[in-house]
């Protein structure tokens, strides 16, 4: 299948470009990025032709699929431009910063028939996967309550996006989508409502609206997930966040760290207490969603969960905004 890439210049694109690179299945035909010396980074040992634009690209390379690394202000075009196309996606975390810029995006899938998927990575994380095959096996019984945390690094050099509100989606969305689609993962519920609080405690009058975020969201099964999302965690940190998840059932409960140490521990009815051994992670993402759309499917993090969870996120970043009001999630 034919690869274009759209942009090199922000987010977790080393990461999706070597997927992309390593895909059996996959050939990157052009590459889009003003920055020279980015695009040589990337170039330098592959054969790949670089274009001035998207429709460029587009037009000459005919891909199938196009990966992005741009900045959040730059992709609601962008989905449009390649759905006119009937060109599919692959897009890096978060999707979009507002409501509209969401509805704008259904349409053009609805218009053009096309898939996107979300380099939503932890879901092919050993930690992640031992904790689905404990709930999977039935050692939490009925899923109630959620709790993921997800501390990171602003960094010595962050991004000047993060500091312009009319560019940046905001801290809960860019930190907790990884938390958020889980919990849809992990349940199989849907999100209802949420209400949010945030607080600006430690990087004050750099722009940012919140460095710290906690929602409560309330899901169509009865059950309720807290998360959160900062940039407080310590440079001298061993990782960029050291993750939580605390999950209680009706027959087990189940505490996960990731990333600075990986470990999980199951309490169960059913099993005892014990600790998973952790499966490797998966690295073959864009390897999958090819074998998916080849034979016309949807990977495995799917069109509605990338846009689902951008709809729980907006949402969570809105009632933030308006110091904790419960707004429905439709």
């Amino acid at each position: 299948m034919k690869i274009g890439i759209m942009g090199m210049h922000y987010g977790h694109i080393s990461g999706m470009f070597h997927s992309a690179v390593t895909a059996p299945n996959g050939e990157i035909v052009g590459i889009v990025e003003p920055d020279d010396a980015l695009c040589e980074k990337y170039t330098a040992d592959h054969n790949i032709t670089r274009f001035a634009t998207l429709d460029l690209m587009l037009e000459k390379a005919k891909p199938d699929l196009v990966i992005e690394g741009l900045e959040h202000h730059e992709k609601t075009h962008v989905i449009e431009t390649c759905a006119a196309s009937g060109v599919h996606m692959l897009l890096d975390k978060p999707l979009c910063r507002t409501a509209e810029e969401l509805q704008r995006i259904k349409i053009a899938i609805a218009n053009n028939k096309i898939k996107l998927s979300t380099f939503f990575t932890s879901r092919s994380y050993g930690a992640f996967i031992a904790l689905r095959q404990a709930i999977q096996n039935g050692d939490l019984g009925d899923l109630v309550s959620l709790i993921t945390t997800h501390p990171h690094k602003l960094g010595a050099n962050p991004p000047a996006l993060y500091f312009n509100a009319d560019k940046y989606v905001g801290t809960f969305h860019d930190l907790a989508g990884h938390g958020v689609d889980q919990v849809r993962w992990l349940t199989g519920a849907e999100y209802t409502g949420v209400h949010a609080l945030g607080t600006l405690k430690k990087h004050i009058d750099t722009g940012l609206t919140f460095d710290h975020i906690q929602a409560s969201f309330q899901l169509d099964n009865g059950a309720l997930a807290t998360a959160t999302a900062d940039w407080l965690t310590p440079n001298d940190a061993r990782s960029f966040g050291d993750t939580r998840f605390i999950i209680m059932g009706t027959e087990g409960s189940a505490h996960l760290r990731a990333y600075a140490d990986d470990h999980v521990l199951i309490v169960s009815n059913k099993s005892g207490t014990y600790e998973p051994k952790l499966p490797p992670s998966n690295h073959a993402f864009v390897e999958n969603m090819i074998t998916a759309l080849s034979h016309g499917e949807e990977n495995f993090i799917s069109t509605d969960d990338t846009l689902a969870v951008a709809n729980a996120c907006i949402t969570a970043e809105e009632s933030a905004k308006q110091g904790g009001k419960f707004l429905p999630i439709r």
